[in-house]
């Protein structure tokens, strides 16, 4: 998958601007697509440019002008293909598991340390999907709740994960659990 497979799934439900993609980016697809503001321009100028998509700019009275995006017929054709195609291995990058997995060269204390912050941080991002999907539940299809629900349930199984984990390391290393971390 291609950040320009995305662009083009973006624009079959409606026009929207670079803005209003680059916010589906940070909200929609955050626990599962990594596209940065700096892609989205890009990919929008070349899907132009390969006549995927056209570009309209709205006069606003008081405001910068806006550039909309519509997809072409050939830009449909595009994003069908892409889902008509194999679906690619999953690539995760994650420093966490990086840094986890050469822990050996650090101390215990740093690999508490790391843990109790990626526990700290997909506690928030499962907060953050809860919220969202009170929001967006309205309007949501199935496959979007499938995207949503994997992503919940991916983290809070890392959280349950860590915390045990976390347990383990505090019990052989002999530290005191802090209260919001027992089990």
């Amino acid at each position: 998958m291609k950040g320009r497979d995305v662009v083009l799934g973006l624009l079959m439900e409606k026009e929207l601007s670079g803005y209003d993609i680059k916010i589906v980016f940070e909200d929609v697809f955050t626990h599962f697509f990594d596209g940065s503001f700096g892609m989205i321009y890009p990919t929008l100028k070349q899907l132009e440019k390969d006549g995927k998509i056209r570009k309209e700019v709205l006069m606003q009275d008081g405001k910068p002008n806006k550039k909309m995006f519509f997809i072409t017929e050939e830009g449909r054709k595009e994003f069908q293909q892409y889902l008509e195609s194999d679906v690619e291995k999953e690539v995760l990058r994650s420093d966490f598991l990086m840094r986890m997995y050469f822990g050996k060269y650090s101390d215990a204390k740093t690999i508490q340390t790391w843990m109790e912050d990626q526990i700290k941080r997909k506690e928030s991002a499962i907060e953050d999907l809860l919220s969202k999907y009170e929001t967006w539940k309205e309007d949501m299809t199935f496959e979007g709740e499938v995207s949503l629900e994997v992503g919940i349930a991916t983290y809070i199984a890392e959280v349950e994960t860590l915390k045990r984990k976390l347990t383990q390391l505090r019990e052989k290393e002999g530290y005191e659990q802090e209260d919001s971390f027992r089990e």
